[in-house]
């Protein structure tokens, strides 16, 4: 795949999950899905404040509060109380480094990472790809980053042509690839709602490279396309919904096969797809589009993760000018000219590295009083309180009492001049 496919699966992620230009459309899907859902959520339980430590407050903190702190206290309507947890690659470059950063809930525990598991097919998940999951202590509700994945098409049938071992994928549209993936990843699930995310399309879109003109022939069509689908399904006895976000980028090239036909081959690259579990009643749409839009790649893994797929791709550069001088005895300057039209295409992708790798939006950077330097929150609350456990408080109460609410301490966080 091309190395600007990665790139944009780093960039992606750290998108707003939410468009303020959306917000309408994203309300009226919210509405019809939380049709006979409760109306209010309990963000932090006694269970997970017991976990987390709540109700001793550090010593040491400029401010003390000797009161007696409330026994079954909860946060304000709509407020959620997170904790930065780390996604860590164990494997690839010869010590385990932090690959990217997330918020989760307080309390939550969290398993997997980068994974480099070979895959010899030329299909499915990507080498390598992420996989990881955090999840509430009583395992009921979860969020979870699922592997990116390539797959690819042709429309050529000749007479005693082999498929190979990767099936013939013509996906042309979010909707049809979306359709097919929980199929695999969430067999029994039944598809409740689907809706566009043309907000995301928009985003990435603009981080894309421009696609190089049809030049020799060759004619090439590059799209996004992006959706979120509802899903219902039994699991442990309980109903559960799932929301379930996917990013694909797709392409389609066509050119005159020799033979008085026309060559079609199709390209799906499926960015890592982000899914939020939670039983039938407490899906929190707000809550899942802060957790999914408070991914950040750290810098130092994606400079390396990029430079080992510059290296591929250069590797699979002269492996595709080596066969391609065999299967063109007959043709050989045609197949040139498709070469250098693919090393532009290249070319173009490496300017849009940096872009890539600073694209960042929907959040506030604060100054962090307990740890130093800053922290990027989502933007979408009013208010954030750094506790003196290190966890985070997001609210849109301007009264907010951290010690009335989880029982310690706690500073405001003011945003970075």
């Amino acid at each position: 795949m091309h190395k600007k496919f990665y790139i944009v699966a780093a960039a992606v992620l750290t998108l707003s999950a939410c468009s303020e230009d959306n917000a309408e459309v994203d309300n009226d899907w919210e509405e019809r899905t939380l049709e006979g859902q409760e109306a209010e959520y309990v963000e932090v339980d006694a269970l997970t404040a017991q976990q987390a430590g709540v109700g001793v407050p550090d010593e040491g903190t400029n401010t003390k509060n000797t009161q007696t702190p409330p026994g079954n206290a909860a946060l304000p309507a709509g407020a959620v109380r997170v904790q930065s947890a780390k996604i860590i690659d164990r494997n690839g470059f010869g010590q385990p480094m932090v690959a990217a950063t997330m918020m989760i809930p307080v309390g939550w525990k969290t398993d997997g990472g980068i994974v480099w598991s070979q895959n010899m097919s030329g299909c499915g998940p990507n080498v390598p790809h992420i996989n990881w999951t955090a999840s509430a202590p009583d395992g009921s509700s979860a969020i979870q980053y699922m592997p990116e994945e390539k797959w690819s098409g042709h429309n050529m049938q000749y007479p005693g042509m082999q498929q190979g071992p990767c099936p013939n994928v013509r996906v042309t549209d979010p909707r049809q690839y979306i359709t097919q993936y929980v199929q695999r990843v969430r067999p029994n699930a039944r598809m409740l709602d689907y809706r566009e995310r043309t907000d995301i399309v928009d985003g990435v879109a603009k981080m894309m490279p421009p696609t190089m003109p049809d030049s020799y022939g060759i004619q090439t069509r590059q799209w996004i396309g992006a959706g979120d689908v509802l899903l219902g399904y039994e699991l442990q006895g309980r109903e559960m919904r799932e929301l379930v976000g996917v990013v694909a980028i797709f392409s389609k090239t066509q050119m005159a096969d020799g033979m008085g036909g026309v060559m079609e081959t199709y390209s799906t690259f499926a960015l890592p797809s982000f899914s939020y579990r939670a039983p039938e009643g407490q899906l929190d749409f707000d809550k899942a589009a802060m957790l999914r839009n408070s991914y950040r790649a750290d810098p130092s893994w994606s400079a390396k993760i990029n430079q080992f797929h510059a290296n591929i791709a250069r590797t699979n550069a002269k492996g595709a000018a080596d066969r391609a001088r065999i299967r063109s005895q007959t043709n050989r300057e045609i197949s040139d000219m498709q070469m250098d039209s693919w090393r532009k295409q290249q070319e173009s992708s490496d300017r849009g590295t940096r872009e890539f790798n600073e694209y960042i939006s929907g959040v506030e950077t604060y100054d962090d009083p307990i740890n130093g330097g800053s922290v990027q929150l989502d933007n979408t609350y009013d208010n954030a309180w750094q506790l003196n456990d290190g966890t985070y408080v997001l609210t849109d109460d301007p009264s907010f009492n951290p010690y009335a609410a989880t029982g310690q301490d706690g500073q405001r966080l003011e945003p970075t001049r």
